[in-house]
């Protein structure tokens, strides 16, 4: 256990998740073969961090959705927050709009009892992506504020600088969408209003040096203001923009989402500039971008997008085409998320049989446990649990060197002659109301235990011989004044209790064999009780 979890820390500690996923895998089948929920909950969920940093949205997906309900079932809110995190950015991608908003409406409930003000901003920022994606704009829009309102509050100038490119990102997409709905080109009022507030921002925080290792972020700014520009009529600073970014990204291998964007903002360039060609290769850009990645919501916007650039030519015949595409790959995406559903449900019930078996192997172990140390006929303890108990309580009263245990057993006297005269079942009743007597008259610290046949012991722990008589001698006239007749005509009870209490170097053994020697002088003097004289 202790080799996976360190090697699952070290994969958590890779920045490349190629690496991270070489290293996790095997703790993976280490974690199922052991049964072990949480391990195997933790390393699902990190390895479909790994995809949704690959552009694997699908694999993303399924292992994120495997390893929800592991992680729910042990109670792991933090990293269930985690799962639900990449499950609501891959749904995302995928075109799964209503499974993103339930994954991030969970996260974010989540994340206000962590504590974690960041998680917490995050949260609010990915509820709002969600509620973007599938055009619930104004709700969004809410969630987001919010989440920069965290993002300030926390006085992170990294965290605030995301959260503002994360709203321009989705305002991008909002102006495309409303666009095509409305057939004119709606307000630029939100888009001026963040380039403003990431003016002033730049005023006082210099990303690129305070944060070099995050120029995709940087760049992600740059195509928005690109966009902005474009959609403003300023067509050469939208250029310079989009042409900055551009040999940037073909320096590098960056993430489909941002070569998705870059198509966008290229497409749109083009329009503006009537460049028919150019903007038909950008849009069908963005659909080819979704082929190896799934990033469904990419090749949506293209064949918006494409529609209406053969429109805008008077290719009505080939933007219809564009548009059914469009309907076609809604249908689908549909169809498929309900077939995943369908997956999580069954991997859901799976996992509440397999908790619901668990359960029940342990209840089982317990009652097992239960009636290997239970006497079946009284209810009390059996003589397996008497010497158990006895042997531990009697060491650690003679280690502690603290007060001693007594012990006293107990014979019922003449108990043949109750089941020769008024038959068993007469017998046993007795023998379980003298178990019961012995129970009431015992704090809950000691113990009553039947050893066999009609022979009884009480435990008294912590217990001078004087207190242990008088328990003693109540417990002998409880069973001596109780209404036997009334189990059986003409039956009377007594017993024999022989005392003892524990000396220094006492086994259980010698504590037991005084006891009898106890009770046997008692039945042979005919007395009521004997205590060990030498105990008194």
């Amino acid at each position: 256990m202790r080799d996976d979890e360190e090697r699952l820390a070290l994969a958590m500690r890779q920045e490349d998740p190629k690496v991270a996923k070489r290293i996790a895998q095997p703790v993976l089948s280490s974690a199922v073969a052991k049964r072990d929920r949480h391990l195997e909950g933790r390393v699902l969920t990190l390895l479909a961090q790994c995809e949704n940093l690959l552009a694997n949205s699908g694999a993303s997906y399924e292992l994120s959705s495997r390893a929800l309900p592991l992680l729910q079932t042990v109670g792991d809110f933090r990293e269930e927050g985690k799962a639900l995190a990449v499950q609501a950015r891959s749904s995302s991608a995928l075109g799964r709009n209503d499974q993103a908003i339930e994954a991030a409406l969970l996260r974010l409930e989540l994340a206000k009892h962590t504590g974690d003000a960041a998680n917490h901003a995050d949260a609010q920022s990915q509820l709002g992506q969600a509620l973007f994606h599938a055009g619930c704009f104004d709700a969004a829009k809410g969630h987001l504020h919010e989440a920069r309102r965290l993002a300030q509050a926390g006085s992170s100038p990294l965290e605030v600088f995301a959260s503002i490119v994360i709203e321009g990102v989705c305002e991008v997409m909002r102006f495309v969408t409303e666009r095509h709905e409305a057939g004119r080109a709606p307000s630029l009022r939100n888009l001026r209003a963040l380039l403003k507030l990431q003016a002033d921002f730049a005023k006082h925080h210099d990303i690129a040096v305070a944060y070099p290792n995050e120029q995709p972020l940087q760049a992600s700014w740059q195509l928005v203001s690109s966009a902005a520009h474009c959609w403003m009529g300023k067509l050469v600073e939208a250029e310079t923009r989009l042409e900055s970014v551009c040999k940037w990204l073909d320096e590098r291998d960056m993430a489909p989402s941002m070569r998705s964007l870059e198509a966008l903002v290229r497409c749109e360039l083009a329009q503006a500039k009537k460049d028919w060609p150019s903007a038909e290769q950008a849009a069908a850009r963005m659909v080819e971008l979704a082929k190896p990645t799934g990033r469904e919501q990419s090749a949506l916007m293209g064949h918006l997008l494409a529609s209406r650039v053969f429109e805008m030519q008077g290719k009505h015949q080939r933007g219809l085409a564009e548009l059914k595409q469009l309907a076609a790959r809604e249908r689908r995406i549909r169809s498929e998320s309900l077939a995943n559903r369908s997956t999580v449900v069954s991997w859901q019930l799976e996992m509440r049989r397999s908790e619901e078996s668990r359960r029940s192997l342990q209840a089982s172990a317990r009652h097992l446990e239960r009636l290997a140390l239970e006497d079946p006929m009284t209810g009390i303890a059996n003589r397996r649990c008497f010497e158990q108990v006895a042997a531990q309580s009697l060491q650690a009263s003679q280690n502690a060197g603290g007060r001693p245990l007594c012990l006293a057993l107990i014979d019922v006297d003449r108990f043949k002659d109750v089941n020769d005269g008024h038959s068993h079942l007469v017998g046993d009743k007795v023998l379980q109301v003298i178990a019961a007597m012995l129970t009431e008259h015992v704090r809950e610290e000691d113990l009553a235990a039947r050893l066999a046949g009609d022979e009884f012991v009480l435990l008294l722990r912590r217990t001078e011989l004087s207190k242990a008589s008088d328990v003693c001698e109540r417990v002998r006239s409880a069973v001596a004044d109780y209404n036997w007749a009334a189990i059986s005509a003409g039956l009377a009870v007594t017993i024999s209790i022989g005392l003892a209490q524990s000396q220094s170097g006492d086994t259980l053994e010698t504590l037991m064999h005084r006891s009898d020697v106890a009770m046997y002088e008692r039945k042979a003097a005919s007395r009521l009780l004997i205590t060990e004289p030498a105990s008194l």
